[in-house]
């Protein structure tokens, strides 16, 4: 096995760890809007949390790898990897500016027992921005992989990005109605 071998091997297992963790913010997102008990709402967060370590661990190595790879083929001046490189910051600002505060302040609301969920906190886990945030990152990790394979020129990088993007909007389109209504047993 060569050094280059281990480095693609890494990229690949970074990629992966990330698009696991951001799949467990995507799902556990959707999952926590349907509690009905504090108890449900706090098992779908503990299963949340267990995304920033392991997507953050994985861009780190995905960075690093890609890096170096970049580095060997002369691609740091393509057009394709200053884009990535845009999504890449807007993905983390995304991650840190919408969707880590209001996971915290889901946290902080909540009640020391087992209750039913509150109007407020309904509210809160149904945030659109939160749940809009967490489809667009996904999206725009999907549009650099793209960009991985295709390696457009800038502007075409740029343009599967604002597709991305519009994708995670589009995907985001049934939370903009809120909560999902508890249905009861009959």
């Amino acid at each position: 096995m060569t050094l280059l071998g281990v480095v693609v091997f890494l990229h690949l297992a970074g990629a992966l760890a990330l698009f696991i963790g951001y799949g467990i913010e995507w799902t556990a997102s959707t999952l926590f809007r349907s509690a009905s008990s504090t108890e449900q709402l706090r098992a779908w967060l503990r299963v949340f949390k267990v995304s920033p370590p392991l997507s953050g661990a994985g861009l780190g190595v995905l960075l690093l790898s890609g890096g170096y790879l970049a580095s060997l083929t002369g691609a740091m001046r393509k057009g394709w990897i200053s884009a990535t490189l845009l999504a890449i910051f807007l993905a983390l600002v995304a991650g840190f500016a919408l969707i880590l505060p209001r996971m915290k302040r889901i946290r902080a609301a909540l009640p020391a027992g087992n209750e039913p969920v509150s109007p407020a906190l309904r509210s809160r886990i149904a945030d659109p921005v939160l749940l809009i945030a967490i489809r667009v990152r996904v999206m725009l990790a999907t549009g650099i992989v793209y960009l991985m394979a295709a390696k457009t020129a800038l502007f075409g990088s740029l343009v599967v990005l604002a597709v991305a993007v519009l994708l995670g909007v589009l995907f985001s389109l049934p939370v903009w109605r809120g909560a999902p209504v508890l249905r009861k047993n009959s």
